[in-house]
């Protein structure tokens, strides 16, 4: 054991190494990270000479159709906040980012500008995390996912207006598709639709269901979603080379707001046919693989398939690390295979296209069919993932452990291949997705089945060891180049000792240097994030995607839902509050029952109000106010906009047992003076 005094040099070492000071963390605004470690260093050139550095036809394809760069045009925002990434190139890899990553920042940063896919088919990328797809038809165009938000959307549009041929002397957008409801893929709409050339008879079409899955994503666990996603992705760090270097889908996304113009149409059968302004779509519903509702399109027209988010350049998630429904992996890939052998493989196809990444084309004149070399390799790393943690589960190996496991076996085919590299997802949190999907979070170790609380855990260890003896160990490891044994110890004298601020640093530290090793992009920034709130000692406000728009469109039974999540049992039992309620909207004729009993609230839709306590009758609109703050109860019921029949302290009562969210909780400890 090293003496306290060595113990005190070695902390101060983690502290003050890489010549950034503890100053330097007084402020989030001025945080700065620190250099890669020597074996940091080591690893990532290590990784570099392992790479297909020679396989640059993601590159070609990124390029390839180029109608216009956006230049100074307002749509080419996010590319120009990433304008230190002009200088990024291979033969000038930076030591604390993993080349791997580097490299798909490259590729996305390449994109900038209206592309051709192909005649008739059109896309905007590099202007927001997602691509906007954009269909000619008889008098105008169709917009295929328009962006995350509202500001990014309308400056696209507006800037491929200036590039497309205008139809009978105008720009007329004849309809709109969502693909599915993650936010990327709807939220600009309004700037699409709001922008003077949506047709007036224009629907909007969506696949089934996505109303209802886009409001259960992002109301009942909306708020921890969103603090969840701080660290997803990185929301206090930099874009440079010690902070975010590439989104992995996407180079980044828009700053705006999010909207939704609500779907006029959901498609409701598997597959359909529907028509718009002459051109012919066959779209079929897809749902739980990367998304619950989601729906691909076949434009025979064009001989193009949109695949959606079912392909990309990269390795998608089968769990994200935000939060949301554990995905099918298998389910993918048998989507994959059909869409393969009856589109592409049958020669249906020149091109696929997706809301993420480059389209893939078949050349002309070679024997090649490049698109189902594309698609067998993206299927395969999918059921690899999940047929390889299934196999390794009936083996006895354990939800923490597949992923290491699974890593040791990865194919030297997809190994060898950019587009299956982890970059959203990873082989080793995939696996434990699968396993998770299907055994669920238990291990079967008895110690397991009553944990102690994680901190509780910290401090057995902490007082049997002595905290010195862990920190002296963590710092051997952290020395040695061990970075996570090293964030193994130090978290464990973080959380029972959150005030000390040599374990804080050194547990930033290693974690620091993690981040620079990680190729996946979730796995960078949230070592890197959480580096920053251990040494700031600062939560950010959480990314909020329940927008005005979301939540107008949001089904009154999910606030009810999200309204028994709100209740504070303690308080309930307290108040001693049991009665039944009821909601009716007059104006779209809807009625919710809800009971109030046992420190619990339980509600559905009924066609029949039964007796209740009491009971608001309010019209949908004026409801959306009063959930998003606008109005009150009471101001509503003096300008009679609604009505209360029965006892309206009940509700009041019900109002002073609920929690407020601010999404500002701890996820590190943080110090408690």
């Amino acid at each position: 054991m090293t003496s306290t005094f060595n113990r005190s040099a070695l902390s101060l070492a983690v502290i003050f190494s890489f010549s950034v000071s503890a100053n330097d963390y007084a402020s989030i605004d001025t945080y700065q990270g620190k250099p890669a470690s020597k074996h940091t260093a080591q690893a990532n050139a290590k990784l570099a000479t392992q790479l297909p550095w020679e396989d640059t036809t993601a590159f070609e394809r990124t390029t390839r159709g180029l109608i216009a760069e956006f230049g100074t045009h307002e749509a080419g925002e996010l590319k120009n906040r990433f304008e230190y990434m002009s200088d990024m190139s291979v033969d000038n890899l930076p030591s604390t980012v993993n080349p791997s990553i580097w490299r798909q920042g490259m590729l996305n940063y390449a994109a900038g500008g209206l592309y051709e896919v192909t005649d008739g088919v059109y896309q905007i990328r590099g202007a927001d995390l997602s691509n906007m797809t954009i269909y000619r038809t008889d008098n105008g165009y169709v917009i295929h996912d328009p962006l995350l938000s509202k500001e990014a959307a309308q400056a696209s549009w507006e800037f491929a207006k200036q590039h497309l041929p205008a139809i009978n002397g105008e720009h007329r957008i004849t309809g709109m598709i969502y693909s599915h409801m993650h936010a990327d893929h709807f939220g600009g709409s309004r700037g699409v639709f709001e922008s003077g050339d949506f047709d007036e008879n224009a629907k909007i079409y969506a696949p089934k269901d996505f109303i209802k899955e886009l409001a259960d994503e992002n109301v009942i666990a909306g708020t921890a979603m969103g603090r969840r996603a701080n660290y997803q992705y990185g929301t206090t760090l930099n874009n440079d080379t010690k902070g975010i270097v590439d989104n992995a889908l996407g180079l980044g996304t828009s700053k705006g707001t999010v909207t939704l113009v609500a779907p006029t149409d959901e498609i409701q059968e598997r597959e359909k046919t529907i028509t718009i302004d002459g051109l012919e779509f066959h779209a079929i519903n897809m749902p739980g693989a990367e998304a619950p509702a989601e729906i691909v399109l076949y434009v025979p027209k064009y001989r193009s398939l949109n695949t959606a988010e079912l392909t990309y350049d990269g390795m998608h998630n089968i769990y994200t690390f935000r939060g949301a429904k554990v995905r099918d992996a298998l389910v993918w890939t048998k989507y994959l295979t059909e869409l393969k052998l009856r589109y592409v493989d049958s020669g249906l196809v020149d091109n696929i296209h997706a809301a993420h990444s480059a389209p893939v084309w078949n050349e002309t004149g070679t024997d090649v069919n490049e698109i189902s070399e594309y698609m067998t390799l993206q299927r395969d790393n999918y059921g690899f993932i999940h047929n390889q943690a299934m196999r390794l589960a009936n083996h006895g190996v354990t939800i923490h452990d597949v992923g290491r496991e699974i890593e040791k076996i990865i194919p030297q085919s997809q190994l060898d291949t950019w587009h299956t590299n982890g970059y959203h997802g990873s082989y080793s949190h995939n696996a434990r997705a699968v396993v998770n999907l299907y055994l669920g979070y238990h291990d079967m170790n008895p110690v397991n089945t009553n944990p102690l609380q994680s901190k509780d855990k910290a401090c057995v260890y902490v007082q049997a060891a002595g905290a010195d003896v862990l920190f002296d160990a963590g710092m051997n490891h952290f020395e040695q180049g061990n970075y996570q044994q090293a964030s193994q110890l130090f978290n464990d004298l973080v959380l029972c000792n959150p005030n000390n601020i040599d374990y804080r640093f050194a547990l930033a530290d290693s974690f620091e240097q993690q981040g620079y090793q990680s190729e996946t992009m979730a796995w960078r920034n949230s070592y890197l994030q959480g580096a920053a709130e251990l040494r700031t000692g600062t939560i950010q406000p959480s990314i909020k995607l329940a927008s005005a728009d979301v939540i107008a469109n949001t089904p009154t039974g999910m606030f009810l839902d999200f309204i028994a999540v709100s209740l504070n049992a303690t308080k309930a039992e307290q108040a001693a509050l049991n009665f039944n309620l009821g909601v009716t909207h007059p104006d779209i004729e809807q009625r919710f029952y809800a009971e109030v009993s046992n420190a619990n609230m339980a509600n559905i839709e009924v066609d029949e109000m039964p007796n209740v306590d009491v009971e608001l009758i309010i019209d949908k609109a004026e409801f959306t106010n009063l959930v998003l703050g606008e109005t009150t109860l009471e101001q509503l019921l003096k300008a009679d906009k609604a009505q209360v029949e029965g006892n309206l302290q009940l509700i009041n009562q019900l109002g002073a047992a609920l929690d407020e969210f601010d999404g500002l909780f701890e996820i590190l400890p943080m110090p408690t003076k």
